[in-house]
């Protein structure tokens, strides 16, 4: 899915429009109805990767995901020809070496001066930051750090966020609810993420709608709609080139 190109100054605050409508451009990889875990698996498939935010929040969700397969680390090891993980939750990356085995990995800061030196120590193809951007107080000043330190040990930017215009979300309002994680400070729309990212200093090349989660595919009517509908999943993907 593509930004047509008059909304790219919108993009970059070279023009403004109270109410801007967006026609994306779709591709026929827009009509696959994909997990969020499998795109990124064919981003990362033999690439040199740093994955931040690798724990997945605690211990517990690391074993409950390993268990159904849906730990993401561990699929971007087995898909990346090398995938360092960096998180600042110390137990979970305790756990993560001494149990599970996944020694390439660090609790450090990504603004920390240990984080600079693994960012300098190898060719790295890119920086991975899935479900992630919807935690940090300030996104845009997050991303443009990210790409003021780094722009010249990586190739491109991968993000993750959830998409507020998701027909689940759609659901949950017509009962009145939202449901969300306790912990997040955003919902992002494909536009607001893309404002975000363009305004931290990066290029957009595509943006993808995944589903977070798995997919049952006996549901076939509603796999289906979210064919026919990708703005209507659940998790939205960015790739992102450093300028």
């Amino acid at each position: 899915m593509y930004f047509p190109d008059d909304t790219l100054a919108y993009l970059r605050g070279e023009k403004y429009i109270n109410a801007l409508p967006i026609s994306f451009i779709y591709d026929d990889q827009d009509y696959r109805f994909r997990t969020q875990i499998e795109v990124l698996c064919e981003i990362a498939a033999d690439t040199k990767i740093i994955h931040l935010g690798c724990v997945d929040h605690n211990i517990d969700t690391v074993r409950h995901k390993l268990q159904r397969r849906k730990w993401l680390h561990a699929r971007l090891c087995e898909s990346a020809r090398r995938c360092f993980g960096i998180d600042i939750e110390e137990e979970g990356i305790g756990y993560m070496r001494d149990k599970l085995g996944y020694t390439d990995c660090a609790c450090m800061d990504v603004f920390s001066e240990e984080f600079e030196t693994v960012a300098r120590s190898d060719d790295w193809d890119a920086l991975f930051i899935p479900e992630v951007l919807e935690h940090i107080e300030a996104p845009r000043e997050f991303l443009a750090r990210i790409a003021e330190k780094y722009r010249q040990h990586f190739n491109r930017l991968i993000l993750t966020v959830p998409n507020g215009l998701s027909r689940d979300n759609y659901l949950l309002a017509k009962r009145g609810q939202e449901v969300i994680n306790s912990d997040h400070r955003f919902w992002f729309s494909p536009y607001t993420l893309a404002k975000c990212v363009v305004g931290a200093g990066l290029d957009i090349e595509e943006i993808r709608m995944c589903r977070h989660g798995t997919i049952n595919w006996r549901a076939i009517r509603r796999n289906r709609f979210y064919r026919k509908y990708p703005l209507l999943r659940n998790d939205i993907l960015c790739q992102a080139r450093f300028r």
